[in-house]
């Protein structure tokens, strides 16, 4: 299981892993935590996997994909939040 920190500042988004790795076999899920704001993951026209839903447990913001089906892959993602500058990071699939 991949856990990546979500930073929202100054119009900017940062994660502290910007390419992370799944396993398939190993039924790994991906999860995004912010406590700066609001955000929201998509992935990109063609990955065939469905937008995680943001949620908010007390002063966290959370989205979790996955387990994922298919390895070999890379999955290709955005990071959004409202008045901040997109970011566009990787997942990479692994058996």
């Amino acid at each position: 299981m991949a856990d990546i920190r979500v930073t929202l500042k100054d119009g900017n988004i940062s994660v502290d892993s910007y390419k992370v790795q799944a396993s398939v076999s190993g039924g790994h899920k991906v999860t995004w935590k912010s406590r700066d704001a609001e955000f929201h993951i998509e992935f990109k026209p063609g990955s065939d996997w469905p937008n995680p839903a943001t949620s908010k447990d007390g002063d966290v913001w959370k989205a979790e994909a996955g387990p994922f089906r298919q390895h070999g892959r890379t999955l290709s993602y955005a990071v959004k939040a409202a008045g901040h500058k997109t970011l566009d990071p990787d997942i990479e699939i692994l058996p």
